[in-house]
């Protein structure tokens, strides 16, 4: 993951080149390989350099084509053998460009219209000097970050929020309504960040900017009509499989050899099986390598027994964590922060260690089994489903069983079966979320909530589609990308591919739940690939022990001091007589446990970067 600054003065004055410099200089982390400038009258563009695939080894950016484009790029095509067959490059050449440079090929070919052919993470700035205006645009699953400051007389963009509040002419001001989704667990407004002065781009979005005007538009979408339907189980396994074994390739291309990031669970460990077939493949002396936390005293949190049956299937060259005292709050003066965010993972040292742990043995490209449990969100319509597919006998047989054991009223929320049958006195029966937490004023603030993207109101399964498509789950995993680029990995998800996205949004809603088995297709798809008691596996492991150790046992003192400090300013968003760590249920976790850390992380960041911020 590499980044980018680009600083554009509308009215044509020069920009100053220690500006530019200032910027750059907050993205260092993410330019293990250096950095590059470029100037021309009234614009600069740099570029930190991250070579994570074979091909851009030793490139410069910014890229420049004649007469008068630039062109700067975080990201990875994975459809480069399609593009280079549009673009007509002979074998030998294509072999040898970098993903950036045909980027610029493309969109020399076909202007705006190229962004929406470009498939995988990708964030890119173009200057067009013949015509004095710069073009943005960002990937569909929003993989890659571009954020931007704009004003009647200049334009800051950068890969980062921390780069563009580096600029004089910017102010750190944190924004009230964004703080408010933060606490309200809520997706943020689209094209808002932490910070007044500072915009994201949206996912699947462009911007052109001139010296007059600009305008921001979505360049594509899916169509959520559209369906995918099979005879059998089997074939809708069958392309999955394949899929998946396409993103775990795509992913697989890299400069140094990759590792995945692998737990006891069917994503990971599904992920390091198709890993493991294509490196040996490509490799056949070489065991793939993978990176796990395992433990010791919390042995609740251990997954060792389904690790080893994964090792010694595949051969594996498996690298273990020890994680006892990795809980949250150990050692806070190394707990890694976000100036970005003070969003956080409250198994941070865990994640860092395994980030630690890979580059210590040259692997900077890390597949990781996040992002798959948002595909099977929306499977509560699996019985409209059924009825539309007139599947009959089967959605009585389910349908007996799961009111059997939920009983009627959860049985029809979970179905949807209200909006079925037009049932509204079923709604009146079950409470709703009202946020009880938040203060007066944090409820006040928080903006419309309104569906992003639009079009998942048509979508039969809109929390699915709004999942995968929206800001949430795009915005957590660059969150996670910055952390990881601070030990020097990149982190690729295969699960965030847009092929199996759509794949995913497509098919029946039988195929993301089936008769109480969750991950069906997947199980499906990696029968006889992954050893049966990992196939078999009905819950997964829950890692809430460290948790509960740290808040009740060992950081209880720590977490006193952020919570009571004399410039807190979490009461400002939740109520504090709400607020109680003594009563955490030790055995699952809830909702307060979630705001708690909340309000931790906040005082976390507030302590950390309150100086740079007008806090």
């Amino acid at each position: 993951m590499s980044g980018f600054v680009l600083i554009f003065h509308r009215r044509g004055t020069p920009v100053d080149p220690r500006v530019v410099k200032r910027l750059l200089g907050a993205l260092t982390h993410r330019g293990p390989d250096g950095c590059d400038v470029h100037h021309r009258p009234s614009i600069s563009l740099g570029h930190q350099h991250f070579w994570t695939t074979p091909e851009e080894a030793g490139e410069r950016q910014p890229l420049t084509a004649p007469p008068s484009l630039d062109l700067v790029f975080d990201g990875r095509l994975d459809n480069r053998t399609t593009l280079q067959h549009e673009l007509g490059c002979h074998e030998a050449q294509g072999r040898h460009l970098s993903d950036a440079r045909l980027v610029l090929l493309a969109y020399q070919r076909w202007a705006e219209a190229s962004f929406a052919r470009l498939l995988g993470p990708f964030a890119l700035a173009l200057y067009d000097a013949g015509r004095r205006r710069v073009i943005c645009a960002r990937d569909p699953l929003g993989g890659r970050t571009l954020f931007y400051h704009l004003t009647a007389t200049h334009l800051i963009i950068a890969s980062e929020e921390q780069a563009i509040l580096t600029h004089p002419a910017v102010t750190a001001t944190l924004h009230t309504p964004r703080l408010a989704t933060y606490f309200a667990a809520q997706a943020p407004a689209p094209g808002t960040t932490f910070f007044e002065a500072v915009h994201e781009l949206l996912p699947a979005h462009a911007m052109v900017i001139e010296t007059e005007t600009s305008r921001t538009w979505r360049y594509w979408d899916f169509d959520p009509g559209k369906t995918i339907r099979y005879r059998t189980n089997a074939d809708y396994a069958e392309h999955f499989q394949a899929l998946l074994h396409d993103s775990v390739g795509c992913r697989l291309r890299a400069s140094s050899t990759p590792t995945v990031m692998m737990s006891g669970g069917l994503d990971s460990t599904s992920i390091a099986a198709l890993a493991a077939q294509q490196h040996h493949r490509a490799s056949p002396t070489q065991r793939l390598s993978t990176v796990s936390f395992v433990f010791d005293e919390f042995v609740s949190c251990d997954e060792r027994a389904y690790m080893e049956a994964m090792t010694q299937r595949y051969q594996l060259q498996a690298t273990q964590v020890l994680g006892d005292d990795a809980w949250p709050l150990n050692h806070i003066e190394t707990w890694p922060l976000n100036p970005n965010s003070p969003e956080n993972d409250v198994y941070r040292h865990l994640q860092t260690r395994l980030y630690q742990q890979a580059h210590a043995a040259s692997h900077h490209v890390m597949l990781s089994g996040e992002g798959g449990d948002q595909l099977y969100l929306g499977a509560e319509s699996w019985l409209t489903d059924l009825l539309a597919e007139r599947q009959f006998a089967r959605a009585w047989r389910d349908s007996r069983l799961h009111i059997r054991y939920d009983g009627l009223l959860r049985f029809a929320r979970r179905t949807g079966l209200h909006r079925l049958i037009g049932a509204h006195w079923l709604r009146r029966l079950w409470p709703k979320t009202d946020r009880s937490w938040l203060t007066t004023e944090a409820k006040q603030a928080l903006p419309v909530d309104d569906t992003w993207p639009p079009s998942a109101l048509m979508a039969s399964r809109p929390k699915q589609y709004q999942s995968l498509l929206g800001l949430s789950d795009a915005h957590g995993i660059c969150v996670e990308r910055h952390y990881a680029s601070q030990a020097g990995v990149e982190i690729r998800y295969p699960y965030r591919d847009r092929r199996l996205v759509e794949f995913m949004l497509a098919i029946p809603t039988h195929q993301l739940y089936d008769h109480g088995r969750y991950k069906p297709i997947l199980r499906h798809a990696m029968k006889g690939l992954l050893p049966e008691p990992i196939l078999n596996r009905v819950q997964p492991t829950l890692l809430y022990p460290l948790f509960v150790h740290s808040i009740t046992k060992a950081e209880t003192k720590t977490m006193h001091q952020l919570l009571h400090h004399p410039n807190r300013i979490w009461p400002q968003y939740v109520r504090a007589d709400w607020l109680n760590p003594a009563g955490l249920d030790p055995n699952r976790p809830r909702t307060e446990a979630f705001i708690l850390w909340l309000c931790i992380c906040l005082e976390l960041w507030r302590l950390r970067f309150g100086n740079q911020f007008n806090l």
